[in-house]
């Protein structure tokens, strides 16, 4: 029992608290307490073993999560910890990638690699599954600005994948609420990365390595050091690392649409093989006015790269019979679709470090500090394309043509055509702290100001020249009204030359730009005693200015999409500005001496173009010791987050619109008696003259999102097991009136009902339109939101973010720590971290029911690690499980052997939800069907390291990610681009990776 006293108030909670659940978390509590090491010597050797002489001595610290210089590393709600160096041992070579690892992180939030998608480079958090901007990321203590671009074109969030893992020294996380103590933003938690400081002497670090089923090529070089005198210090930082781009064609699955799961097969598929162009695959091709392909001339396909000729059909069916085939024709297609496409984006970066700190002999102190981040990002989805889908006479063949679609390849080009990101990112911070009241008080006021640029370079398309380079200038229309061309059959069917190429070709940039500056004043020490406590009542006030500022600026020539066009076709534009005013305090009262009460509060004051005013938050929590080796913890919060600024401000991003339903027109046509009007189909292409934009715009009345969170457990030292604690907690929180986007989909059908008081069911009837009352004020938002023309047909739609969404996520933390010291051995340590999602509930509209969609992401994971260490060598060996999660086409019927995939059979349960019966029917028969209920299974990865001290000045680490080489497999019913589900966290393609790490101490 000495030995946990000794521990009470240092390294027991520490040790106990493990809530990390990442490997080697077990080493990492020491971080913490120790806020400054002394070398990267000591750092890479630690083999997680507290000193225990110096325990006793432990200095105050602040720890994440308050504002109260504390002993107990451990407060009312826990906190994990990992250093820098066990980050990079584990092959993590960025921040995100680690977090990413960590159980308490959920499917990130953006697909690096889909078509359209926006910040392609930038890499945010999910931490609870709450979303991407639930979040904060600080470093140093310090708020960190917006990444510049909007994520999926809509919202703010900061970017965790421009700090290199070796300039970190370690990593504090807090996976609960903390607005009363941060303000907005930490609904979900907070991220703290805490930099090198401190450091004696110079250190060179050398890594590389790679995926051993290729791609993914990675180089680090990282040198940091450290002066001192007699009353200043000074550290400094340079970086320079390299990480290829994994692309489509370094995983062979990857790149062919055929790859996709057999059950998404459909009969045309299985009886002719996978159709390419009823995936968009289409290399070459033309078709007539009946709708069938022109056939090529004889080895056109073959004179371009990733081309063959393929033959297209379609089957008919009746129930659950193939009734007929039609031979729609042959064309180019292309086999490996997404060869180009880019899985994990590449990177470039040069960053660099400057922090010192300067002592006055009236006991202030002046210190800064300067970071510089400059990141090129590579990524691509597809090259450009000449499409035209608008019905024309050509006047070469004197026939009808439909449409024309010709894939552009990177030999006709010149060029990769890739699209760069190429980010600068810099941090300059100035303070100056000290003491006042006889020392009882301390003090701190720091200046921070902070930018963010991102210039992206891609290829653009003149789409007028090219239309003519490919069918000449309009001659005129037909007695139809349909326009004239004369094709030049010769450049359409064979390859051209970049220099022909260079005639439509633009280069284009989209620059987007975000700053932050902020002055902040702390204060804290101790008020009183109370006559039956060891500890004084303590406290702390903190005071905060900060302006904000963000502007989008795409290639100005977007504008006119006649003349210029991005690869993805949008134009993203807008900008604004936000100051914030913050007052926040926080007392830390001991009841008694093993009961600890903590309460702040923060007021938040916004001016901005949004409806946000004044946000007030609290939050509170226990700390109960009953005995010295037992930890009862609990804590309650209120949480915000403003309305980020991208929501705000955006002046919209541009997409035409060819395929849609136009629900009103549908509603009509079915009252009127026509059921198979085209309206009610979703998956027509209109003529381009039926085309209409789609815009999403910011929303200047949000208010801000609010919500809760409330932890409770404990952390124990078992008694009379030296070195073995336990700690369990319960989480829950929540975000009511959140910021949805209103998809344009959904505007078009609240249109409709909101007009008409019906909805369309199917193309056959009309059903009473309930989701909201006729009148109510977001009636008259959707219907202003569609703009017609006076033949009734949309010109626009106009969607963005609204307050309505709600989401509830709870789930248990648990965690298991052992440690053994031996003389003959070595020192061992092992660590086995638990997280449940026990449910995730979720609406979009207020009018939806609230539905526990727990098992559509991975509801649990485990982590374990075990470390090694005996003189001059250290070893770790861990592992990571996710647990199951629901395949794609989960709760639909089979599929047929002949591919015909029968609809399930639907009813509405009193609390509004769907349910499915069990039954299956194709056009209202009922079949002899069952429904697949199919899960990804779990996934289990293994990694590891090992590391030689070979003389007190270098070292060299080895480390397997992936030991056993794992990919994951594609689902039966899989299907789009990455096959593989990316909803596991850890399910992967990058299979294993090997790093080698020489580390050399220059002095």
């Amino acid at each position: 029992m000495r030995h946990a006293i000794a521990l009470r108030r240092t390294t027991l909670v520490s040790a106990l608290s493990i809530a990390l659940l990442s490997p080697l978390a077990v080493q990492a509590q020491t971080a913490t307490a120790a806020d400054a090491q002394s070398s990267s010597s000591q750092t890479s050797s630690s083999s997680g073993q507290p000193d225990q002489n110096k325990a006793k001595q432990l200095q105050t610290v602040t720890v994440t999560g308050s504002m109260i210089p504390r002993v107990e590393v451990e407060g009312p709600a826990p906190v994990v910890t990992i250093t820098g160096t066990q980050i990079k041992q584990q092959g993590f070579t960025t921040l995100w990638e680690f977090l990413d690892s960590l159980p308490q992180m959920g499917q990130p939030p953006q697909d690096p690699a889909s078509w359209g998608a926006t910040a392609v480079n930038a890499r945010p958090v999910n931490l609870r599954n709450l979303g991407a901007g639930f979040s904060l990321l600080l470093i140093n203590g310090v708020r960190v600005v917006d990444y510049p671009q909007p994520l999926g074109a809509q919202s703010s969030f900061q970017n965790y994948a421009n700090l290199p893992s070796g300039m970190i020294d370690h990593v504090e996380i807090l996976a609960s609420g903390a607005s009363s103590i941060y303000g907005s933003d930490a609904v979900a938690g907070v991220v703290n990365v805490i930099l090198k400081k401190n450091y004696q002497g110079d250190d060179l670090q050398v890594t590389g390595g790679g995926a051993t089923r290729g791609g993914r090529s990675y180089g680090d070089i990282n040198f940091f050091g450290g002066k001192s005198g007699e009353n200043w210090h000074i550290l400094y930082n340079v970086e320079k690392s390299n990480r290829t781009a994994l692309w489509g064609s370094d995983r062979p699955y990857q790149d062919s649409v055929s790859d996709a799961g057999y059950g998404a097969w459909n009969p045309a598929d299985r009886m002719f093989g996978y159709q390419y162009d009823a995936s968009g695959a289409i290399a070459l091709s033309a078709t007539n006015g009946n709708g069938q392909y022109i056939t090529p001339p004889a080895g056109t396909c073959g004179k371009f790269s990733n081309s063959q000729l393929s033959q297209s059909h379609s089957v008919s069916t009746s129930g659950t019979q193939i009734t007929g085939t039609t031979d729609n024709g042959s064309f180019c297609s292309q086999p490996n679709l997404f060869q180009n496409w880019v899985l994990t984006p590449g990177s470039r970066t040069n960053n660099g470090y400057l922090a010192g700190e300067y002592d006055f002999s009236n006991g202030l102190q002046l210190y800064g500090s300067a970071a510089l981040y400059d990141t090129v990002g590579i990524s691509q989805t597809q090259l450009p394309f000449f499409g035209y889908g608008s019905q024309f006479y050509d006047q070469t063949t004197g026939q009808t043509i439909n449409a024309l679609d010709r894939q552009l390849t990177a030999q006709e080009i010149g060029t990769s055509a890739n699209t760069h990101d190429r980010e600068q990112s810099w941090n300059i911070t100035a303070g100056l702290r000290g003491t006042m009241f006889d020392g009882n008080f301390n003090w701190d006021f720091s200046l921070n100001s902070q930018k963010y640029i991102v210039r992206e370079d891609f290829t653009g398309m003149d789409q007028a020249a090219m239309n003519n380079f490919f069918l000449g200038q309009q001659m005129g229309t037909t007695a139809g009204g349909l326009p004239i061309y004369a094709i030049n059959w010769q450049r359409f069917w064979n390859p051209i030359t970049p220099q022909q190429y260079s005639q439509f070709a633009v280069n284009g940039e989209n620059t987007a730009e975000s700053s932050l500056n902020q002055a902040q004043f702390r204060v804290n020490g101790d008020l009183f005693k109370f006559p039956w406590v060891d500890e004084s009542v303590g406290w702390a006030a903190v005071v905060e200015a900060a302006d904000n500022d963000f502007l989008l600026s795409p290639d100005p020539r977007e504008a006119n999409g006649a003349t210029f066009v991005d690869p993805f076709y949008n134009d993203n534009f807008g900008g604004g500005s936000r100051q914030r005013f913050s007052l926040g305090t926080e007392f830390r009262v001991p009841i008694v001496n093993s009961l600890t009460w903590t309460i702040s509060g923060r007021l938040d004051k916004y001016h901005d173009a949004s409806s946000a005013d004044i946000a007030r938050t609290w939050g509170t929590g226990l700390e109960w010791r009953p005995f010295d080796s037992l930890l009862i913890r609990g804590s309650y919060g209120t949480n915000f987050k403003a309305p980020d600024m991208a929501a705000i401000y955006q002046g919209g991003s541009v997409v035409p619109q060819g395929i849609y339903e136009d629900n009103l027109q549908c509603i009509d046509a079915i009252k009127a008696g026509n059921t198979s009007s085209t309206w009610c189909n979703g998956s027509i292409q209109r003529p381009q003259s039926q085309w209409y934009e789609q815009r999403t715009v910011g929303g200047p009345n949000l208010v801000p999102e609010t919500g809760h969170s409330w932890t409770y457990g404990f952390v124990w030292q078992v008694p009379g097991v030296e070195g073995l604690s336990v700690s369990a907690d319960y989480w829950h929180m929540g975000v009511d009136n959140a910021i949805e986007y209103i998809s344009q989909g959904t505007v078009l059908q609240d249109e409709a009902g909101c007009l008409t008081g019906y909805q369309a069911d199917g193309s056959t009837g009309l059903s009473p339109y309930t989701a909201h009352v006729q009148g109510s004020a977001y009636c008259q938002m959707v219907i202003a939101d569609v703009q017609r023309n006076a033949a009734g047909q949309i010109t626009s739609v106009q969607s963005g973010p609204i307050n309505e969404a709600s989401l509830y996520v709870s789930g248990v933390d648990a965690s298991l720590q052992y440690r053994l010291n031996t003389e003959d051995y070595g020192n061992f340590t092992t660590s086995v971290n638990y997280t449940d999602n026990l449910a995730y509930k979720q609406r979009v509209l207020a009018s939806d029911p609230l539905l526990n969609t727990r098992y559509n992401n991975v509801a649990s994971r485990v982590t374990w690690i075990g470390t090694w260490q005996k003189g001059d060598w250290n070893a770790s060996l861990s592992g990571v499980r996710d647990g199951r999660m629901r395949a794609p086409g989960y709760g639909n019927c089979n599929t047929l052997p002949n591919g015909i995939q029968p609809s399930p059979v639907t009813v509405v349960s009193p609390d509004g939800t769907t349910v499915n019966t069990g039954a299956c029917q194709i056009g209202g028969a009922n079949v002899a069907d069952t429904l697949y209920y199919g899960h990804v299974p779990t996934w289990i990865t293994w990694s590891g390291s090992i590391g030689w001290q070979i003389n007190p000045e270098t070292k060299l680490s080895f480390t397997v990610s992936n030991i056993f080489n794992r990919v994951s497999s594609i689902p039966y019913y899989a299907g789009g681009f990455e096959f593989v589900t990316t909803g596991q966290t850890g399910s992967e393609y990058d299979g294993r990776e090997l790093f080698l790490t020489f580390d050399y101490k220059l002095n």
